[in-house]
């Protein structure tokens, strides 16, 4: 195992415990016809890189869950025999949020995505401190749950809150010194997948930017 210190240069997160109000998509997005397309999803990570002021470059993405709401429609065409809809089947993928972003933001460059269960946020750090080891270059790292369906809490155990993600800008560090392991600093309620990057934002947010991780 190797370790490397990540140096933060933005971060942020947002969660609420139904629906995520005001993510300023209008702005984000111009294009009406291009919002309506949005997933929950999409729309959580244009505001989180809007937040990091982030507009182009490397992404690692981690999701859980994925496109929750677009899976449960399609699930509940097939049921009642309703029609499956091509935007929703478009819509469905783990990439979609990233994909949406490139789109939007004319970006060309390399998307990895991540999804390791409740180890998704973990993962997806350490993920994209190995490409900013290998590229040089900085590394926009994001990890989103929205699982605001019908029915729900009939089935959630997880959470007290269904929308969820946390964004991290990092770079490799010049140096180690006073780089910090990262500290259990996750907001009570908000699933595991996303604790660990919710934890670095927050350590971030007191002043630390220096972060160990190991590869």
């Amino acid at each position: 195992m190797k370790k490397v210190a990540i140096k933060i240069i933005n971060s942020a997160k947002i969660y609420a415990p139904e629906k995520i109000e005001d993510l300023d998509e209008k702005r984000l997005v111009p294009n009406m016809m291009m919002r309506r397309r949005l997933t929950r999803n999409s729309k959580v990570m244009l505001y989180l890189s809007d937040k990091c002021k982030f507009d182009g470059g490397k992404i690692v993405y981690g999701t859980c869950y994925s496109e929750l709401e677009e899976a449960a429609k399609m699930a509940n065409d097939v049921v009642t025999n309703g029609t499956l809809s091509p935007t929703s089947f478009q819509n469905s993928v783990y990439n979609t949020a990233p994909s949406y972003f490139s789109l939007i933001n004319k970006d060309k460059d390399e998307i990895i995505t991540v999804s390791s269960g409740m180890k998704t946020s973990l993962d997806t750090l350490k993920t994209a401190a190995l490409q900013a080891l290998i590229s040089g270059e900085s590394i926009f790292c994001v990890a989103i749950e929205c699982i605001n369906i019908k029915n729900i809490d009939e089935i959630n155990r997880c959470t007290k809150y269904l929308e969820a993600g946390a964004a991290v800008v990092l770079e490799i560090a010049n140096d180690e010194s006073n780089a910090k392991e990262i500290e259990d600093l996750g907001v009570s309620g908000i699933m595991d997948s996303l604790q660990d990057l919710i934890s670095v934002v927050n350590m971030h947010e007191q002043g630390i930017d220096k972060i160990l991780i190991e590869l």
